[in-house]
C-alpha cells in the first residue's frame, strides 16, 4: 500500500525556505565560480534527472507534442516516472533561441525538482488537472525564485556596492530580464534574507570574488561579442592594451594601474588583420587587481578621496585624522590627484582625465608585488601533506569587520599572509615579517574562533611561519 501525502501545497510562496534550500544544494554541488552552467548542474543530477530538448523528446518519446508543451504553451516542464522514480525535463528549443532563456528554463525545472514539487504534496504537482490556478501559481513562483537565488545568491549581491543591471546578467551569465528582476528584487524592494547558509555561500565564492569577478564579466562579454543587442556591454569590464589590467570603470579613458589610454585607435591594412590582431589580444589572460582593504572616504561634496587607515608598507596603523603620510615610514596615506581631480578608489593610480600620477602610485605597486612575492614563497614553503586553505580570505574578511574581536594589530598582521591546511586540518599561515607573526601568535585563540567560524572545526593550535627570505 502506497503512503498518502499529507503536505498540502502552501498558500503563499515559501521565499525563505526556497533561497535556504537553493543554497544547500548550490554548497552541494561544491561550486566557487560564477557563471553556473544548468547544464552542469544536471551533470550533478544524472542520476535521476534526463533533459531533453523537445524535438528530441519528439523521437524519444515517439510524441507530436511531448509533455503537451505546445499545448499548454509552456517553456519547459518536468514528469516523474512513477515506476522508476526517474524525472524527465523536455523545454522548447523551437520557438525559444535565447541560450540565457534556455538555461533559465532548465534551472526553473531543476527547482520543480529539488523543493520537492512532484511528490511532496496531495495534489499531483505541475499537473494541472489536480490543482487550482492559485496553487500552480504558487510552485510557480516558488521555482522561479530557486532558479534566481541558485545562479544569482542575494547572499553574494547584498555585498556588492554599486552594481548595475548589466553588470549583474554578465557575472552571473543570465538574461537581461532575469538581472533586471533581480536588481529590482534586491536593491528596490530590499529582499535581504538571511539565513543559515547564507555566510557559507560568501565564504565558498569569496575568493572568486575578490580575484575573478572580472575575469569572469570580461569572458562573457566577449561570448556575446557581435550580438547587436549586447554592444552597450563592451565598455563595463575592458582590458588594458598595455598591461592587460581588468578596468571595470566604463567612464575611464586611461588605465588606472599602468596609465596608459584605453581607447588606441591602431590602423589595420583589412578587416582580417583587425579581427586576428582582436583575437589574440582576448585570448591573453587578463590581470585583477586586489582592492586595498583599509581606506576610508575623506572630503567633502565632489572633493572627496580615499585615506588609508593602515600603512601598507609598515602596517602602521596608530594614524591622526589630518595625517597624509605616515610617522613611521614615510609612505603616502591619501589619493589626492597632483592634477587636481579627486579619485574614488585608493588604487586609482592615474586621473581619469588626463593620466596624471597620484601619489599613491609610490606605494601601490609595491602593495601589489608584496602581496605576489609572498605567493612565491608559498610554493617554497609547501609540503607534501599541504594544500592551500581555500577559506583563508574570507577569514580575514570577517576578522576585518566591523564587530571584529580582532584588534588593530592583528587585522593588520594579516594583510601580508596566507594559510595552508594538512592532512589532519591544521591550520599553517604564513606571513612576511616577525612583527606580523608576532602579532597572530599573540592573538592566536582569536584566530581559532574565527577559523571554526569559517568551516566549523575544533583547532587547539595554529602553527604560523614566516617567509624570512623575502
Amino acid at each position: 500500500m502506497s503512503m498518502q501525502r499529507e503536505k498540502k501545497i502552501p498558500d503563499e510562496p515559501r521565499f525563505n525556505y526556497v533561497t535556504q534550500t537553493a543554497y544547500k544544494f548550490l554548497l552541494e554541488c561544491g561550486y566557487t565560480s560564477f557563471p553556473i552552467s544548468p547544464f552542469d548542474v544536471l551533470d550533478e543530477l544524472k542520476d535521476y534527472v534526463v533533459c531533453l530538448p523537445w524535438s528530441e523528446a519528439k523521437r524519444v518519446f515517439k510524441s507530436d507534442d511531448p509533455f503537451h508543451l505546445r499545448k499548454m504553451k509552456a517553456e519547459g516542464r518536468t514528469i516523474r516516472m512513477r515506476d522508476t522514480g526517474m524525472y524527465y525535463i523536455v523545454y522548447d528549443d523551437v520557438s525559444i533561441n535565447s541560450p540565457d532563456r534556455i538555461s533559465w528554463t532548465i534551472m526553473h525545472e531543476i527547482g520543480h525538482i529539488i523543493l520537492g514539487h512532484l511528490v511532496e504534496f496531495n495534489e499531483t504537482a505541475l499537473n494541472r488537472g489536480g490543482m487550482s490556478g492559485k496553487q500552480y501559481g504558487v510552485l510557480e513562483v516558488e521555482a522561479h525564485y530557486f532558479a534566481a537565488e541558485f545562479l544569482m545568491p542575494t547572499a553574494i549581491l547584498k555585498y556588492y556596492s554599486g552594481i548595475t543591471v548589466d553588470e549583474i546578467a554578465l557575472l552571473f551569465g543570465v538574461s537581461d530580464e532575469a538581472a533586471r528582476r533581480k536588481y529590482n528584487r534586491v536593491f528596490t524592494n530590499s529582499y535581504f534574507p538571511n539565513g543559515e547558509y547564507d555566510k557559507k555561500v560568501i565564504r565558498n565564492f569569496y575568493k572568486f570574488l575578490i580575484t575573478g569577478a572580472d575575469d569572469a564579466i570580461y569572458k562573457s562579454i566577449y561570448r556575446t561579442w557581435g550580438i547587436p543587442w549586447k554592444e552597450k556591454y563592451v565598455s563595463v569590464c575592458r582590458k588594458c592594451p598595455e598591461c592587460y589590467s581588468y578596468i571595470d570603470d566604463p567612464s575611464a579613458k586611461y588605465c588606472p594601474y599602468c596609465g596608459a589610454e584605453i581607447a588606441q585607435h591602431k590602423m589595420y591594412r583589412s578587416m582580417f588583420e583587425r579581427l586576428e590582431a582582436q583575437r589574440k589580444f582576448h585570448s591573453i589572460e587578463g590581470k585583477s587587481h586586489i582592492g586595498y582593504p583599509f581606506k576610508k572616504a575623506v572630503g567633502n561634496g565632489n572633493l572627496q578621496y580615499g585615506k588609508l587607515t593602515v600603512c601598507p608598507e609598515c602596517l602602521n596603523h596608530e594614524i591622526s585624522d589630518n595625517a597624509k603620510y605616515c610617522q613611521i615610514c614615510g609612505q603616502p596615506l591619501t589619493n589626492e590627484c597632483l592634477s587636481g581631480q579627486p579619485v574614488e578608489r585608493i588604487e586609482d593610480c592615474f586621473s581619469r582625465s588626463n593620466g596624471t600620477e597620484t601619489i599613491s602610485n609610490a606605494w601601490y605597486p609595491k602593495y601589489e608585488k608584496r602581496i605576489r612575492a609572498l605567493m612565491i614563497y608559498r610554493g617554497a614553503v609547501y609540503k607534501e601533506d599541504w594544500i592551500d586553505y581555500d577559506y583563508w580570505e574570507f577569514t580575514k574578511f570577517m576578522m576585518r569587520g566591523s564587530r571584529s574581536r580582532a584588534s588593530m594589530n592583528l587585522q593588520s598582521a594579516i594583510l601580508y599572509s596566507h594559510a595552508f591546511s594538512d592532512d589532519n586540518d591544521d591550520v599553517i599561515i604564513v606571513t612576511d615579517t616577525q612583527a606580523a607573526a608576532k602579532a597572530i601568535r599573540e592573538e592566536k585563540n582569536v584566530v581559532l574562533s574565527y577559523l571554526k567560524a569559517t568551516d566549523d572545526i575544533e583547532r587547539n593550535d595554529v602553527e604560523v611561519l614566516v617567509a624570512n627570505d623575502l
